[in-house]
């Protein structure tokens, strides 16, 4: 297993709406040297410390996992409550506000290049919570057993991660 990034290494920036502020853990460039053969991605930690509209991210599809407390979502006026630790997808042009949130908190953000209509035999990147045997990353949720918190891990088909470590997998 190899540590990609960890971020407590990186800088946040501002939200491309200035509504809040992210931490960018791979670059849709840096995917392309990790995964040639998938569409581009982008994986970065915000910070949700209040309801705010996400910026429009047209031409990508997100996945949104919040980390450490429920909240609720407004996608294209429809409300959902999403639990910690459970992915929540969306297109990145549909109109997304964070509504609800009963402590600020962290998300994971996974956002994939959609597939515009033309003919590809790249596939997506998707993320989980659960290990599904075809692996390429995971990203500790948590700090225990000698991993930070936030640290993007590259896998191996042989390494095995402690069960009591918290984890979102990429695959």
């Amino acid at each position: 297993m190899r540590v990609i990034t960890s971020f407590d290494d990186l800088e946040p920036v501002p939200w491309a709406n200035g509504a809040g502020e992210t931490t960018e853990l791979v670059s849709l460039t840096e995917s392309q040297n990790l995964t040639p053969s998938r569409r581009r991605w982008r994986l970065s930690i915000a910070r949700l410390d209040r309801p705010a509209a996400f910026s429009p991210l047209p031409g990508l599809a997100r996945t949104f996992l919040p980390i450490g407390a429920e909240v609720v979502l407004e996608i294209d006026g429809q409300v959902h409550c999403v639990a910690q630790d459970e992915p929540q997808r969306f297109r990145g042009d549909q109109i997304v506000s964070l509504i609800e949130l009963g402590t600020p908190c962290f998300a994971l953000n996974l956002m994939v290049e959609s597939d515009d209509g033309a003919e590809s035999e790249q596939v997506g990147m998707e993320m989980s919570t659960r290990f599904t045997g075809s692996d390429f990353f995971a990203v500790t949720l948590e700090s225990g057993a000698g991993y930070p918190r936030f640290q993007v891990l590259e896998l191996e088909e042989s390494d095995v991660l402690p069960d009591h470590l918290g984890v979102a997998i990429l695959h």
